[in-house]
């Protein structure tokens, strides 16, 4: 009897747990952010390039990091469900260069129509407002 109530359940309840065909096909925002010596900067580059070329790159940029002798090059690509496991190579393949020192990516939050403006939430117990990022 427990199994027919849980069949039942997620029966009823199955379009909350499984993503339909849009969020597959929806583009979403990742960045990618990769640390190098300064000199291997192009060489970098030229790789990222090769490997986003299937990717829509909405931002690129590099700036030294806290060390003198490193940069970061970031990468922001719009990236469907489906591509998302070539950009988990792509992370990969990157880390995996001596120049290298390191890579991370991340969702990027979509943000609202009021990005700009605060909105205000109450924090938990005290009941007083406090500013947080729309």
């Amino acid at each position: 009897m427990p199994f027919n109530k849980l069949h039942a359940f997620f029966k009823k309840h199955r379009s909350s747990f499984v993503a339909s065909q849009a969020d597959h096909d929806s583009a979403l925002p990742y960045r990618i952010v990769t640390t190098c010596r300064g000199l291997e900067v192009a060489h970098l580059e030229e790789l990222m390039q090769r490997l986003l070329s299937t990717y829509d790159v909405t931002y690129q940029a590099n700036e030294p990091a806290v060390q003198s002798h490193l940069t970061a090059i970031t990468v922001e690509v719009m990236c469907s469900v489906r591509e998302r496991a070539g950009l988990v190579q792509l992370v990969t393949r990157l880390a995996q260069e001596a120049s290298v020192r390191s890579v991370r990516w991340e969702s990027i939050p979509k943000r609202s129509a009021r990005a700009a403006q605060i909105a205000y939430e109450p924090s938990g117990r005290s009941g007083t407002p406090t500013a947080q990022p729309a």
